[in-house]
């Protein structure tokens, strides 16, 4: 459990030991969500960096009022609304989410509902929810230990104890992610029991034992097929860091997924299909016509891999291009058509809120590439301005939308076991931390060399001599650049890296950059082209970036 060690201790010894991150990085609890380290090597996404920025922010210019509205509002619609909307029912000390279109309970959506109602905060609402599933789809014994049964009656009673993968994935994590948020040992129990179930159940296993893939159904021939909207990746790599046995297999199974949700993806189309084959291609079956094409489950792919992607950082290159097929594919369509064949063709119904939701999180992984900006940008207004939906339908593509909002607001969190160690206080002298201005006197979590401090920003009287002034051995190709703490901060220019660049955002055109190293090589000199400039290096580690007259130090 290497999360746990270093979450723990915070230890010092990494090989990306420079690292450092600044902000806010536990709830109004106590909860933490912030930095964290790899033994070995440490990536991009929010599990390292504890940066969740949303996208509505980032690219459409939405305050955190807004995004704060637009979520109280999908949850007064769907959890609190009317008989028109909600899909959350309250039944004293259980509730239950749902399928309207159905008449019935699903794993599913009660999995997704304990996801959002962890993620947003409501307890009660969530507890009430695992009270109903635990109580009427849970097996404890028996073929099915466990698992829990996919269809059930609004009274709790009927249906199928046949399992469906894509609960069990989101059970678990909502577990997980409930028992660090609240501090609540008994959630622990319960997700500890299930993971270790998934393996060892003796007449199920959840993941192809010879492929470690997920499977359509633990059982039978279903056990040797998958549906890949049930690839986690995110879930599964967090699986392997929190779960108390079977580690091992669900390291394996990161992989795993990983490697099987990119074969999944169409290379013309980008698409997926419903059903398929360990090996990515398309799987058909005699009672579902449909399952060889990107129909109902297959839209949540984008969504996963989007999600993998800002979470992690761990498989960028091929997540970067999952994402290009898909997005070109529907910019091409003009986001008219919901239902395709595999490789794209015959077009049917039209697009979809939870379509738009799920290629909005796909979207993001665009975000640094400056030939898709306009395309990030219809994909985000797409999910921002989509209509909650009402009526017979909304319960499965309302809650995949709903799902999809929690990544692109930045609420989705990983709620992560709480530090065991107080944290020193520091005090820090730099007011320009990874392209973020503080005040002097800002109190701040501070993350450096694979611990976290409580620190208080004093900025110096006088120029840090690493940041504030030139460097002798700096050799600039324009001459006039110079680095004066004497400049104001331009607070609207910001200088961040990704996995494979520098980016600078909000400078104006023409401004000359550079970009060195701590010794002072030139690295990169231009000059901006646009409002989201990216500049593609190889080397990684510690570097300085000269934007016009003023200077900031990233790390990549």
């Amino acid at each position: 459990m290497a999360s746990a060690a270093c979450l723990g201790a915070f230890a010092t010894t990494t090989s990306m030991a420079a690292e450092t991150y600044a902000g806010t990085f536990f709830d109004e609890n106590g909860a933490y969500y912030g930095p964290d380290c790899d033994k070995d090597k440490n990536y991009s996404g929010a599990y390292y960096t504890g940066n969740y920025e949303s996208p509505f922010k980032k690219v459409l210019g939405k305050t955190d009022a807004e995004i704060q509205e637009k979520m109280d509002a999908l949850w007064n619609h769907y959890f609190k609304g009317d008989d028109n909307s909600k899909v959350y029912y309250d039944r004293g000390s259980e509730a239950y989410i749902k399928d309207i279109n159905n008449n019935d309970v699903r794993s599913e959506g009660m999995s997704y509902g304990m996801m959002i109602a962890v993620q947003t905060g409501h307890k009660e609402e969530f507890d009430k929810l695992w009270n109903w599933a635990k109580n009427h789809m849970w097996h404890k014994s028996g073929g099915w230990d466990g698992y829990f049964a996919w269809q059930r009656n609004d009274s709790g009673t009927g249906g199928d104890d046949n399992c469906a993968p894509d609960g069990e994935m989101y059970f678990m994590m909502s577990l997980l992610f409930a028992a660090n948020r609240w501090n609540d040992s008994k959630y622990m129990e319960d997700a500890q029991y299930i993971l270790k179930k998934m393996w060892d159940n003796g007449q199920h296993s959840l993941f192809n034992p010879q492929h470690y893939v997920i499977t359509f159904q633990p059982q039978g021939n279903e056990n040797n097929f998958s549906d890949p909207s049930y690839d986690l990746p995110a879930y599964v790599d967090l699986f392997a860091r929190w779960s108390t046995s079977n580690q091992d297999k669900w390291s394996k199974a990161a992989k795993a997924t990983r490697d099987h949700l990119y074969k999944s993806s169409n290379t013309k189309s980008g698409l997926f299909s419903d059903y398929n084959n360990f090996d990515g291609t398309p799987h058909g079956v005699s009672y579902n016509g449909n399952a060889e094409k990107y129909m109902y489950d297959a839209m949540r792919c984008a969504m996963n891999f989007g999600m993998d992607y800002y979470l992690f950082g761990v498989d960028s290159a091929r997540q970067e291009e999952m994402a290009r097929r898909i997005i070109d594919f529907f910019e091409k369509d003009g986001y008219k058509h919901a239902r395709f064949n595999w490789d794209g063709s015959n077009p049917q119904e039209q697009y979809t809120q939870g379509e738009a939701g799920a290629n909005a999180v796909a979207a993001m992984v665009l975000i640094n590439d400056s030939k898709y900006d306009a395309a990030v940008k219809k994909n985000l207004e797409l999910a921002w301005d989509t209509k909650f939906m009402t009526g017979q339908y909304r319960y499965y593509d309302g809650l995949v939308h709903y799902l999809a909002m929690l990544h692109l607001s930045g609420t989705f969190k990983i709620w992560k076991p709480k530090p065991n160690v107080e944290s020193e206080e520091k005090t820090i002298t730099e007011t320009e931390i990874n392209g973020v201005t503080y005040n002097d006197g800002d109190k701040i979590d501070y993350f450096e060399g694979c611990k976290l401090y409580k620190a208080t920003i004093a900025a110096k009287s006088t120029p840090d001599s690493t940041v504030t002034k030139p460097d002798s051995t700096i050799t600039s190709p324009d001459s006039t650049i110079s680095i004066g703490a004497s400049v104001a901060l331009n607070n609207n220019v910001r200088v961040w890296s990704t996995n494979s660049a520098i980016v600078i955002e909000n400078a104006p055109a023409g401004t000359k950059y550079t970009v060195t190293d701590l010794n002072g090589r030139v690295l990169s000199a231009s000059k901006i082209a646009t409002s989201t400039q990216e500049v593609r290096l190889a080397k990684t580690g510690p570097m300085l970036v000269i934007v016009g007259n003023k200077a900031y130090k990233v790390v990549k």
